[in-house]
């Protein structure tokens, strides 16, 4: 299947310098400040392919022309050229990116018109689509198919990303329901409507029997489904009674959960003071070793002293000659001579040991006040030691206990998603059997034809993309993800999309085009060929987490998604991508100031000349 390649849009003016922004044909990245005109070129770009609305900003103001530029399927260029508010659009078989007065090959009507002299019957005929029908209503009414029927599939403006009107349909209400219906059923199998007149006629009126088997049919489906047989009120009265015990557990599961955080805290407090414990026993340890080497060294000091002191006496008493002391000769020395020198040496060898004998009292002292504290805290840290065992003990109690709460919490959870899928399902039969009793009341109504429905292998085959994209972007609770052909909504961890917040949606939503975008392009199926995203990641947060911004996990990851992105890729964002995207895709950021404020350059009464953008290429 042919499909389409954007390669830039501009804004051209007399006089003023063009603002422009090329696109890669693989993977764009455009992100940066808020009010910097991200969403304005998602919006103008939405507006050249036939949108009714005109993006407006004061910026805009004064530039007569916005060009489109793409390639056709078969690789020529194309530029769409329209003025902010016309009617009409320029269609130029060339690549024309600054303000033109050229004649355009092609003039066609912005809207739809009877003669088909339209951009939408244009484009949809590069594509081979311009004869496709879709069905319009439950009476089998068909139209054409229109360029809007897909282009809102694959530009995605911010406001739709987080509406709570399904993705699949454009616009609210059954008729719109019914068309997304016929155009999902085209790009997941190919295969149009029939034409059909606008009135039942009476052989409409005759296949109201089929349409009854039909249904008929689906009800048996819807049977088979049912993982018990019980009433509507019994599966209430049951899930009333599993939201109590999950209540109850819930408060239970709290309470023990509280008790084992205070376990864990007072632990870890045991295991602090154990270390400081530790550290301060090999403190002592230490000084009492060093204090015993400078008691062993007092010691030698004092046995040094007596040994001195005894061979001063003797060496003074009994040598004859020259003395051992001074050194005079005997005809130089007094009477009394040796006995005084003796006696000084005597009195400092005193002195010195007497100073010894204290200085070795004091050090044996300390040595028994460090020995005692060894010994309290050898006693404390064995005391600890009981304490922290008995806190293991206590923990390894209270995991006993959690471990089947959580078995019975986790079964009562399961059994609650089983009884709400068969209160759906029981919801979709009430509506079948209504359906089946107003054609059996009024009788003249065609039937539903065969070819409206999907097949259930086509449709688990697009519910496995679905799931596994939200996978990879490692989204938490999106269990059985899935699209429901019937509202035409998606739906995971158990609950549509409508029914999630904001940033939910946005993320369903973009998973959704995703998806759809690679199961066409794969199987070349109809599709535009390029999906453009705004704001899929801004309002997203993941439970439990407090920071104002998306954990950088689920960014990064939805990122990396698109480097193997079969078509063409463009991401309108607030957030960084991570390096290796930066590396792999075209990146415009839009960062309020500096080189590239914004896709508006600034006016010539600022600036020297046209602003380029910023822009780089792994």
């Amino acid at each position: 299947m042919a499909n389409f390649t954007l390669t830039h849009l501009t804004y051209a003016g007399a006089g003023l310098p063009t603002a422009r922004v090329e696109f890669d044909p693989k993977f764009t990245v455009i992100y940066g400040s808020s009010n910097t005109g991200k969403t304005f070129l998602v919006d103008s770009i939405d507006y050249m392919l036939g949108g009714h609305v005109r993006p407006s900003i004061p910026r805009a103001e004064g530039y007569g022309q916005i060009l489109l530029g793409l390639l056709l399927p078969d690789g020529s260029p194309l530029t769409l050229v329209r003025k902010p508010g016309g009617k009409s659009i320029h269609v130029h078989q060339d690549d024309l990116r600054e303000l033109s007065h050229a004649t355009p090959n092609v003039i066609v009507s912005a809207r739809r018109i009877r003669s088909r002299r339209d951009i939408s019957h244009y484009l949809l005929s590069k594509l081979g689509l311009d004869d496709t029908y879709v069905r319009t209503n439950e009476g089998g009414n068909t139209e054409l198919l229109k360029l809007a029927d897909l282009t809102h599939l694959s530009v995605v403006t911010d406001t739709r990303m987080i509406d709570p009107n399904p993705p699949s349909q454009r616009t609210r209400g059954t008729a719109a329901r019914t068309t997304a219906r016929s155009v999902m059923k085209l790009m997941l199998t190919g295969e149009d409507e029939p034409p059909a007149t606008k009135l039942p006629n009476a052989a409409q009126r005759r296949v109201q029997r089929g349409k009854i088997n039909l249904i008929d049919s689906l009800a048996l489906d819807l049977h088979a489904k049912f993982s018990r047989d019980q009433t509507p009120d019994e599966l209430r009265d049951q899930l009333a009674r599993l939201e109590d015990s999950l209540n109850d557990m819930a408060r239970s599961l709290a309470g023990e959960s509280e008790q084992q955080a205070r376990a864990v805290a007072a632990r870890a407090h045991l295991a602090e003071m154990d270390a400081e414990l530790e550290a301060r026993l090999s403190e002592v340890l230490d000084l009492l070793g060093r204090f015993d080497t400078l008691r062993q060294q007092y010691e030698t000091d004092l046995a040094r002293l007596e040994m001195v002191s005894e061979a001063g006496n003797l060496l003074g008493y009994f040598k004859v000659g020259r003395c051992v002391f001074c050194g005079a000769d005997p005809e130089h020395q007094q009477a009394q001579h040796g006995h005084q020198e003796t006696t000084q040496l005597h009195e400092a060898v005193l002195v010195e040991s007497t100073k010894t004998h204290s200085l070795l009292a004091d050090l044996r002292l300390t040595i028994e006040g460090l020995e005692s504290q060894r010994v309290d805290l050898a006693e404390r840290r064995t005391a600890l030691s009981t304490q922290a065992a008995e806190a293991d003990r206590a923990l390894v109690q209270i995991e006993a206990r959690l471990a089947p709460l959580r078995d019975e919490l986790q079964e009562t959870v399961d059994e609650r998603l089983r009884v709400e899928r068969d209160l759906e399902l029981r919801a979709r039969l009430d509506e079948l059997e209504d359906h089946r009793s107003q054609l059996v009341a009024q009788g003249a109504l065609p039937s539903k034809r065969r070819e409206s429905l999907i097949a259930g292998r086509i449709l688990s085959s697009f519910d496995e993309i679905f799931q596994r994209t939200l996978d990879f972007w490692r989204i938490p609770d999106v269990e059985g993800a899935g699209y429901d052909p019937y509202s035409g909504d998606v739906s995971a961890g158990g609950t549509a999309r409508a029914g999630h917040g904001r940033g939910m949606r946005a993320l369903l939503h973009a998973a959704f085009s995703i998806a759809l975008a690679r199961y066409c392009l794969d199987r070349r199926l109809p599709h535009l060929g390029f999906l453009v995203l705004d704001s899929p990641l801004v309002t997203y947060k993941e439970p439990d987490y407090d920071a104002d911004r998306i954990p950088p996990n689920v960014i990064d990851h939805f990122y990396r998604s698109f480097l193997a992105f079969p078509g063409q890729a463009i991401v309108v964002e607030n957030a960084t991508p991570p390096p290796d995207v930066l590396e792999h895709a075209r990146i415009v950021n839009f960062s309020g100031s500096g080189a590239r404020p914004g896709f508006f350059p600034a006016r010539p009464s600022t600036t020297t000349g046209p602003e380029q953008p910023r822009t780089r290429r792994g």
